[in-house]
């Protein structure tokens, strides 16, 4: 589980930093291998998981977006966001089984990680440029992105229970 979880940052970090230096297609890709790593490093991640949570966080983002909390500037949109930005739900949602017994047992802790690590993602992917404030200014950034993230993840940690490959 820990080596997920840091595989996960790692690939957050060099995803971000790539998107922000305009190597968008290599920001994708290093979130489908991270994808393709996980799933050779615990039986438990699940790529179906990781369908579900790409297009719960494209609805999720394109939410944000059109109520103005985030512009996405770089890379190849896949409809409200790039491909970049999808590749990090996929990632993700693939580990989210590995982590959902800790969670279910803890399900009070989900909204709160949700609301906390969304806001502090999006805002630190604004400052690496990766992604913009959008017009709507950084309170409704904050606030759109906490609700959800505060949504989204004890739904994903939810659907998530008992997923298999």
């Amino acid at each position: 589980m820990l080596r997920l979880g840091i595989l996960l940052h790692i690939n957050w970090l060099a995803v971000v930093a790539c998107a922000a230096q305009g190597f968008v297609w290599l920001a994708a890709l290093l979130s489908i291998l991270t994808t393709l790593l996980a799933l050779r490093m615990d039986p438990g991640c699940s790529l179906r998981m990781g369908a579900v949570a790409l297009f719960v966080g494209i609805a999720g983002d394109g939410a944000v977006v059109a109520l103005g909390g985030l512009e996405f500037t770089t890379g190849v949109q896949f409809l409200p966001v790039p491909f970049w930005m999808g590749g990090l739900w996929l990632a993700f949602g693939t580990t989210l089984p590995v982590f959902a017994s800790f969670f279910t047992r803890r399900m009070w802790i989900a909204p709160l990680l949700g609301v906390l690590g969304g806001v502090g993602a999006y805002t630190s992917a604004s400052s690496f440029g990766a992604v913009d404030i959008g017009s709507a200014g950084r309170v409704t950034m904050v606030a759109t992105v906490g609700l959800m993230w505060g949504l989204v993840f004890p739904l994903l940690v939810h659907l998530s229970k008992g997923t298999s490959r």
